[in-house]
């Protein structure tokens, strides 16, 4: 670790999932422009959950698809993950973080609650340096957290006492952090760099509505397979992992649906430009985790209009061109699209300048003490 070190930052998962995938979450997000802020300072040191060594060849990547100015830190253990509980290695791998802990003296920025309770802990106490936590989803209502939810509280407890800055996504995310006595958390909703997205349609055939995204709970299933059924004339394409597996087989067997598997973040943009419309099929209330929709931004950066079903937050970020429905008025709304189409022209706006990534970016360093905040 010859370069000094402006930054470290504690992703929710690690690099492998930030190179495989593209910097398409929150914490890739802020950890690209922390890259790019940081150049001239130092370096942003990016810690890795530990992962069991016989993983260690599943978790190669390319050094090409790393963010400028940001350095893997990665640690891989002997200790294997219980087949029966996948769930458990967020707590099992914890007394390994020391493995993986910069020897540097150096703010933090974390999005992984859990780790307040790791072995890499006590050494950013003791530094006395800033911690920025930075909220994600509400992980006590998280149905990916339901196993280890007693250690959830626990981490929440301690992190939400230590942390310097509290910065959270959504309402949800603010109500938990209130809840936790963290009265001072600042609302930083999700966003988007809208430079990265080209308005030019190139959709073609029947009109074509898109989803991009994880494809599992968070879904309303009952609606996506009612829709294509209702609606055999329209393209419905989801570019996404399958993450729960009962989801599958209902929409495959839709001749009408479009199942693209994962797409690498670069490659979003140019996918946009062939839908008509971006969707947000999502649960309302049970399914929901506290966070906010990233995809709605992304959707409107390209000139989509979007279809929303009511999440929390669906019609309060101050964009144009967002039609929120419950599930029951979706596959009219749609229908009637369908009669006037097939194509559906772009509407293009200038997104308000706060939905920037970098805005944010800047705000959270300037709270833990690097570089000036930016209007």
């Amino acid at each position: 670790m010859d370069r000094k070190t402006a930054l470290i930052a504690f992703p929710m998962h690690g690099q492998h999932k930030l190179s495989n995938e593209g910097y398409r979450t929150r914490d890739g997000h802020f950890i690209e422009w922390f890259g790019r802020k940081l150049v001239g300072s130092g370096e942003v040191r990016v810690v890795s959950r530990p992962e069991p060594r016989a993983l260690a060849p599943l978790r190669r990547y390319r050094a090409t698809s790393v963010a400028a100015n940001t350095a893997p830190v990665s640690s891989f253990v002997w200790k294997l993950p219980s087949l029966r509980d996948r769930q458990r290695w967020w707590v099992d791998s914890l007394p390994m973080y020391h493995r993986a802990l910069p020897s540097v003296s150096a703010p933090v920025v974390t999005w992984n609650p859990f780790l307040s309770l790791s072995s890499a802990w006590p050494s950013i106490v003791e530094s006395g340096q800033a911690v920025g936590f930075d909220l994600l989803d509400d992980w006590t209502i998280h149905y990916a957290f339901e196993g280890v939810n007693q250690e959830v509280d626990r981490a929440y407890r301690k992190l939400f006492d230590q942390a310097t800055v509290v910065t959270a996504n959504a309402e949800g995310t603010v109500e938990l952090a209130k809840r936790y006595g963290r009265d001072d958390v600042v609302f930083l909703p999700n966003g988007c760099d809208p430079e990265r997205f080209d308005h030019t349609s190139i959709a073609a055939g029947p009109m074509t509505v898109g989803y991009v995204g994880k494809i599992g709970k968070r879904l309303n299933l009952e609606l996506i397979v009612a829709a294509a059924q209702a609606l055999p004339d329209v393209s419905f394409v989801f570019a996404g992992p399958v993450l729960d597996q009962e989801y599958k087989r209902p929409m495959s067997d839709q001749p009408n649906i479009t199942m693209l598997g994962d797409v690498h973040y670069d490659d979003v943009p140019a996918l946009l430009r062939k839908f008509d419309i971006g969707w947000v099929p999502h649960r309302v209330g049970e399914g929901e985790v506290g966070g906010d929709v990233i995809k709605t931004y992304e959707y409107r950066a390209a000139g989509l209009p979007v279809l929303s079903t009511p999440v929390t937050g669906a019609s309060s970020r101050g964009l144009d061109e967002v039609a929120v429905l419950s599930a029951d008025e979706q596959i009219d709304w749609l229908g009637k699209k369908a009669k006037s189409g097939p194509r559906i022209a772009r509407v293009v706006t200038t997104l308000p300048g706060e939905v920037r990534w970098e805005g944010k970016a800047d705000f959270i360093l300037s709270r833990l003490g690097i570089g000036e905040l930016r209007a």
